[in-house]
């Protein structure tokens, strides 16, 4: 078999938090449209030609997980932007299976290529989808225009598709308040969906004066009534703090 072109910019060798239920490798992908302001990985935002390194690094992934198929149950395809190498993950995911054939796939998007996803559906256990905003906030943290559409519409893709999935909410306080959450949760789940996760907002860089206080970026986890709000939409709702 022809070996996959995937360009994996970083790997988490072992994680107990990015695949429910399942101790997994995260390897993190190159290539990113967006520009999230609270982005981890702006590292992965560009997109590059493929070369001899990256042939050399996805070999050193093939190696590292052909060791640990004892250990590990699920490979994660994450960014950057994942389904930007759509093509490469399906090719990528062919090569696993051949001597790890129990393993579960998982991906986490920001759907922002919901025709490449739609590809993928058939070789994907679980998703993780990031709803960062009600659509008229959208382009304040991407930076791109008819970005929420594009993720609204990804939505939509994994519930035709009875898709194992989430949902999930960075809590950036510099761009969204507990209102605007509350928007996100009753809008995804008027479409159907069951499980809702808001998560930590992590300063980009910890020593930027400019950064919120710590009480700005805590409020979403410390106020009973917000959580009580946010689970009489969606029960099944975890507060990632």
């Amino acid at each position: 078999m022809v070996k996959s072109k995937i360009i994996v910019g970083g790997l988490v060798p072992f994680t107990t938090i990015d695949y429910p239920s399942k101790l997994s490798a995260v390897l993190f992908l190159q290539g990113c449209p967006w520009r999230c302001i609270y982005c981890s990985n702006p590292h992965l935002f560009e997109f590059r030609r493929y070369t001899d390194t990256d042939a050399q690094n996805w070999e050193y992934v093939l190696n590292l997980l052909k060791k640990r198929t004892k250990i590990i149950d699920a490979v994660v395809f994450s960014g950057g932007e994942a389904t930007a190498q759509a093509d490469e993950i399906i090719s990528a995911i062919k090569e696993i299976k051949e001597f790890a054939p129990h393993f579960k796939f998982g991906l986490h998007t920001n759907g922002c290529f919901p025709e490449k996803l739609k590809t993928l559906l058939p070789y994907i256990d679980w998703i993780g989808l990031d709803i960062k905003a009600p659509c008229k906030k959208y382009e304040q943290i991407t930076k791109v225009k008819g970005s929420g559409e594009y993720a609204f519409e990804a939505l939509n893709i994994l519930l035709k598709n009875n898709m194992d999935f989430e949902v999930r909410t960075t809590a950036d306080p510099t761009v969204l308040n507990k209102e605007d959450i509350i928007e996100i949760a009753e809008n995804v789940a008027k479409l159907g969906v069951k499980k809702y996760a808001v998560q930590r907002y992590r300063p980009p860089q910890r020593d930027n004066p400019n950064n919120p206080p710590a009480g700005a970026i805590t409020q979403f986890f410390t106020d009973k009534k917000f959580e009580e709000k946010l689970r009489s939409i969606i029960p099944n709702l975890e507060l990632r703090f």
